[in-house]
C-alpha cells in the first residue's frame, strides 16, 4: 500500500514531464481501470472457483514485472507514453484479480461476525500507508525521478507475493450452478433484485467519477494553481492521509451508534461541501491554502473510506459465500467505471474550461444528485 501510494504520485508526474498534458493525465488515469469494465463479471465468476491466494500471489507478481519496465526503460532511454498506457492497462487488470479475490477471502479469515473490525483495521494499514507514501514519494521523485520512484512501488508488490505464500489454502463453497455463463447471471441477478445493493452500486459509480475527476489532475492543480513542488504535493497528500486513518479506526463505534443507512447517506451529503474547498484554496496565502487543501481532502477521503467500510462489510455479512466474489465483481465493475468516466471528464473540462471550474461543476453536481439520493433512497431506512 506504501508503494501503491508512491506511484499515485509518482505516474502522474511522469506523464506530465513526457507530455505536459492534463487530457494525457486523464487517459492514463481511466486505463488503470478500465479493465474492471472489461474482465470484472468473469474474474468475480473464476474467483469463486478458484484458490483465491493463488489468485493473489500472481496479481502481485504481475504487477511487481509490469512497474519495474518504467525505470528500466528510463534508464535505456526508451520510455514512451505508449509503454505508460500498457503499464497502466495491465497493472490495473492485475489489481481486477487482485481486489475481487481479496475482499471476497476476509470472511473466510475473520467470520462474518468480525468483518467491520476486519476492514477497519485494513483501511487503517491503507490510511496509514497514505500518510507515509505521498511524502515518500514526493522525495523519492526529487531526489531520483518519477521514473525511478516507481521501483518503490514495484518491489513493494514482489514483498507482498512472499507474504501472500505464508497464508493458508482454505476451504470454500463451490458455485451451484453450472457453467461460467450461468454463474456469471447468477451474481447479476443477485445484484439486481436487492435495492440496497443496487441503489449503492450506482451512487458508488457517481463516487467514484467526482473523485478521480478531481484526483486524476490532482499534480496539474497543485503545479498551477498551489504552485507546489513535488516534495510539497506529496506532503499534502500524505497529510490527506490522517483522515481515513482517523475514521477507519473508530468505524466499528460509528457503526454502533448509527444505523448503517445513516453512516452511508451522510458520507454522500457530505462529499460535495469537502471537494468545494479546493477551490477556495488558490486564492489563500501559501500556508492556509496548503492546511485547507489538507483538511479538505483529509475528511473528503475520511468519509469515503467510513461508507467503503460499512457497505463491503454489509455485503460480506449479508451475500451468500458461494455467490460473494461474483457479487463483490458486479459491484466493483459497475462502482469503478465512474473511474474512467470521471478521469477522462476530469481530464477533458480541465483542458477546456480550468481546474477550477473543474472543480465547482463536481462539488455542485455531487451535492444535487446525492441531496436527491438521501431523499428518495432505500438506503437511509437500513
Amino acid at each position: 500500500m506504501v508503494g501503491n501510494q508512491v506511484t499515485i504520485l509518482a505516474l502522474p508526474w511522469l506523464v506530465l514531464q513526457l507530455t505536459h498534458s492534463p487530457f494525457q493525465l486523464g487517459i492514463v488515469g481511466a486505463l488503470e481501470f478500465i479493465p474492471f469494465l472489461l474482465f470484472g463479471l468473469i474474474v468475480g465468476v473464476y474467483a469463486d472457483r478458484w484458490d483465491r491466494r493463488t489468485i493473489l500471489l500472481v496479481a502481485d507478481l504481475v504487477r511487481f514485472i509490469v512497474l519495474a519496465s518504467v525505470p528500466l526503460a528510463a534508464v535505456l532511454q526508451v520510455l514512451t507514453l505508449v509503454q505508460l498506457y500498457l503499464v497502466a492497462f495491465i497493472a490495473g487488470t492485475a489489481r481486477v484479480w487482485f481486489e475481487i479475490g481479496h475482499y471476497s477471502m476476509i470472511p473466510a479469515l475473520v467470520g462474518p461476525a468480525r468483518v467491520i473490525e476486519a476492514n477497519s483495521s485494513l483501511e487503517v494499514t491503507e490510511g496509514v500507508a497514505s500518510l507515509v507514501g505521498p511524502s515518500l514519494g514526493g522525495l523519492l521523485i526529487k531526489v531520483f525521478g518519477a521514473a525511478n520512484a516507481l521501483l518503490a512501488d514495484a518491489l513493494s508488490f514482489l514483498l507482498a507475493a512472499v507474504a501472500w505464500l505464508t497464508l493458508r489454502s482454505m476451504p470454500r463453497e463451490r458455485p451451484t450452478e453450472a457453467g461460467w455463463r450461468a454463474q456469471l447471471v447468477a451474481g447479476l441477478r443477485y445484484v439486481g433484485h436487492d435495492r440496497v445493493l443496487l441503489e449503492n452500486m450506482l451512487s458508488a459509480f457517481a463516487l467514484n467519477a467526482f473523485y478521480a475527476a478531481i484526483t486524476t489532475v490532482f499534480v496539474f492543480y497543485s503545479q498551477h494553481e498551489l504552485h507546489f513542488d513535488a516534495a510539497r504535493t506529496g506532503l499534502v497528500l500524505g497529510l490527506a492521509g490522517i483522515g481515513p486513518i482517523a475514521v477507519a479506526a473508530v468505524a466499528p463505534a460509528l457503526r454502533r451508534r448509527w444505523r448503517l443507512g445513516q453512516l452511508l447517506v451522510g458520507e454522500l451529503l457530505a462529499t460535495g461541501p469537502l471537494l468545494g474547498l479546493l477551490d477556495i484554496a488558490p486564492q489563500l496565502p501559501a500556508l492556509p491554502a496548503f492546511l485547507l487543501v489538507a483538511l479538505s481532502l483529509a475528511l473528503a477521503f475520511g468519509v469515503a473510506i467510513l461508507g467503503r467500510i460499512v457497505f463491503r462489510s454489509y455485503v460480506q455479512a449479508m451475500v451468500p459465500p458461494a455467490l460473494l466474489a461474483r457479487v463483490n465483481a458486479t459491484l466493483r465493475v459497475v462502482a469503478w467505471a465512474g473511474v474512467p468516466f470521471g478521469a477522462i471528464l476530469g481530464g477533458s473540462v480541465t483542458q477546456l474550461i480550468g481546474v477550477r471550474w473543474l472543480i465547482a461543476l463536481i462539488s455542485g453536481a455531487a451535492v444535487l444528485l446525492f441531496g436527491a439520493f438521501a431523499v428518495s433512497s432505500e438506503t437511509k431506512r437500513i
